[in-house]
């Protein structure tokens, strides 16, 4: 039920004096409806003109040879949002129609039987003057409101003491959320969910938020929200506000939609201040794995600046990770990289930046175990943030641990090989270490000889030439065919391509270098010799 102190309802209709020994016939359950103005019906068309929200009275002049016809009108008035109908009886109409009655009593819209010396003017007076005086109400508390939280914006400590005023002035829960989706909660929000960004619980809000919800069960109640929503020139905001500690009214639904503009703009300032502050922060990473920062204290200074906190014990340990292609996005890897990092991941000692297109993670930790347990917080947040179905489709290029900070360029190095490789090679472990490349790391080592070339020039060369002469596909095919163990239907799959096709490209290759595929020794040349092309290729 809205506040009756600030909304004039159906139910107040019975108090105007002009309409002393009106009569509710029908629809009981509407009667706390809102009123915000008066119709009068007098023209059959009547139903093109009305608007949610009014009173319509009629004389029941339209209805005289008829009355039944009015029953057909009460769904369209219903539709409409009419709050009620008022039909003066015993001069055009004797009495109203039990089938209107019925039809009412079905839509819940109330009818209202109006005494004959019902005179429709002073009701429209009435009742407008009254809307007037409630909708004055509703602007001196909005404008007392608006006033109040903007000070609050412009005086206080932002965001956090906002929707703590918010919560003062509401009596109910605020949740505000962002266009990249990071929840803000009131304190009395914080307290309905005391769980951390990792729970069930946020991940279930974030999704209700952005269905527009008008009820969801918080602690096995189903309580009412109202949803108000903003867009910015660069940013999109959603406020939900809970009906918790008592019923939501209109005067809390309009402050919600007035503060959004203000909201808004504190949000464009807060992303501006975090967008300075992360690229700061990304340079200063990216400095740090590659070793352009050479001192100890020289780091320490940076991270000082930069406000990231470094471990002074422990070891470190940089890890490239490896996402599905559709990730591979640079706009997308690099939003994904700013949603990783708004976690605080630096509490756990996580830090995680973009290097060479990919992105970087840098771990601090005192054991093995640790660091184990750092990448399952990182596993899960990744796959949450991406979306990825499942979490097989990450995987983990983990570099040697070193025991300083300005030590950390070696591990990154390392794993940057080990994402190269492995990526060459198919490997798509969760954890992929140095000593997991096996013969895969020697092929890397091996220095531009004459011999790698000639090997090259031998098996290689000739698919190459052969491609380029008759426009074929025999390399693209043999990669795809060694990527999947040698699965011919696999292959087929992958290229979108059929399985005779595959079979007669591989038969052709091995035709064309002179090479025996029952023979081990000469399918694994050409392994060997393919892999070494590929990572030549991507150097």
């Amino acid at each position: 039920m809205i506040n009756d102190t600030l909304a004039f309802t159906c139910r107040d209709l019975l108090l105007i004096p002009n309409l002393q020994g009106a009569i509710v016939l029908a629809g009981h359950k509407g009667m706390d409806r809102a009123v915000n103005r008066v119709n009068v019906m007098e023209v059959p068309d009547v139903i093109d003109w009305v608007r949610p929200g009014e009173f319509l009275v009629t004389s029941g002049f339209p209805f005289r040879d008829d009355p039944d016809r009015i029953a057909e009108m009460i769904p369209q008035l219903a539709e409409r949002g009419v709050a009620a109908l008022g039909i003066k009886t015993r001069r055009y109409i004797e009495e109203i129609p039990v089938a209107v009655l019925e039809m009412a009593n079905q839509y819940d819209i109330p009818i209202i039987e109006l005494p004959l010396p019902t005179s429709f003017s002073d009701v429209v007076r009435e009742v407008m003057e009254r809307v007037l005086v409630q909708e004055a109400r509703h602007l001196t508390l909005l404008q007392f409101r608006y006033q109040k939280l903007s000070k609050k914006l412009l005086h206080g400590g932002g965001i956090d003491d906002f929707l703590g005023e918010l919560d003062e002035t509401l009596l109910n829960p605020v949740v505000l959320m962002d266009g990249s989706n990071q929840l803000y909660f009131s304190p009395m929000a914080k307290e309905l969910f005391p769980g951390n960004e990792d729970s069930q619980e946020w991940a279930r809000l974030c999704h209700d938020i952005e269905l527009g919800v008008s009820f969801m069960t918080v602690r096995e109640r189903r309580i009412r929200v109202y949803i108000s929503n903003e867009d910015g020139k660069d940013n999109e905001c959603s406020m939900l506000l809970l009906e918790w500690n008592r019923e939501l009214d209109d005067a809390d639904k309009l402050t919600m939609d007035r503060i959004g503009v203000l909201v808004s703009l504190e949000l464009a300032n807060l992303h501006a201040r975090r967008e300075v502050e992360s690229k700061y922060v990304d340079q200063f990473l990216q400095d740090w794995l590659t070793g352009r920062i050479v001192t100890r204290q020289d780091i320490q200074a940076r991270a000082d600046a930069c406000g990231c906190r470094i471990a002074r014990e422990g070891a470190y340990s940089a890890i490239y990770v490896k996402l599905p292609d559709r990730h591979a996005n640079p706009k997308l890897l690099s939003k994904a990289i700013k949603q990783f990092r708004r976690f605080s991941t630096e509490r756990d000692g996580i830090w995680g930046t973009q290097l060479d297109g990919h992105m970087a993670l840098l771990i601090s930790h005192e054991t093995a175990e640790q660091l184990n347990q750092q990448l399952d917080k990182c596993l899960y947040r990744l796959s949450h943030l991406l979306g990825l179905e499942s979490k097989a489709e990450i995987s983990f290029c983990i570099g040697d641990p070193v025991d300083a900070a300005d030590e950390v360029r070696r591990s990154c190095e390392q794993a940057r090989k080990i994402h190269f490789i492995s990526s060459i090679c198919g490997i798509r472990d969760a954890h992929i270490r140095y000593n997991q490349l096996g013969v895969y790391q020697l092929l890397y080592l091996l220095p531009e000889s004459e011999q790698v070339i000639e090997f090259l020039d031998r098996i290689v060369k000739p698919i190459v030439d052969y491609d380029g002469k008759h426009n074929t596909q025999l390399l693209k095919t043999l990669q795809c065919y060694l990527q999947h163990n040698e699965n011919g239907k696999l292959t087929a799959e992958a290229l979108f391509s059929h399985y005779n096709t595959v079979a007669y490209r591989i038969e052709r290759v091995y035709e064309l270098l002179g090479l025996d595929p029952e023979k081990v020794n000469d399918r694994l040349q050409l392994h060997l010799a393919v892999k070494l092309y590929e990572m030549r290729q991507g150097r």
